[in-house]
């Protein structure tokens, strides 16, 4: 991961944290809330405005679905950790 550890990125999301990053030119953001009482963690590609893209797993437990964001093969077809070092972790 690029200006960050992906270790760390990945136990915010744990507690819902708000990251920003890049990936392949677009910019994302993803978050956790909780939706009729059940968390949930939404990814959105902010840059390109005129991206459609988003993702969100709502989870079964307590937990927020982090595993589920980890294993889902959503950029370009590859999973977090297989392109986590082209990942680059921004403030904003």
């Amino acid at each position: 991961m690029i200006n960050g550890d992906a270790k760390e990125f990945i136990d915010g999301l744990y507690y819902g944290d708000e990251r920003f990053f890049y990936f392949n030119g677009c910019k994302y953001f993803i978050q956790g809330y909780y939706v009729q009482g059940r968390p949930m963690l939404k990814l959105d590609m902010l840059e390109p405005t005129d991206s459609d893209f988003e993702w969100q797993a709502i989870s079964e437990n307590e937990s927020y679905p982090v595993s589920e964001f980890e294993n889902a093969a959503i950029f370009n077809g590859k999973t977090f950790w297989q392109v986590e070092q082209e990942i680059e972790w921004v403030d904003c």
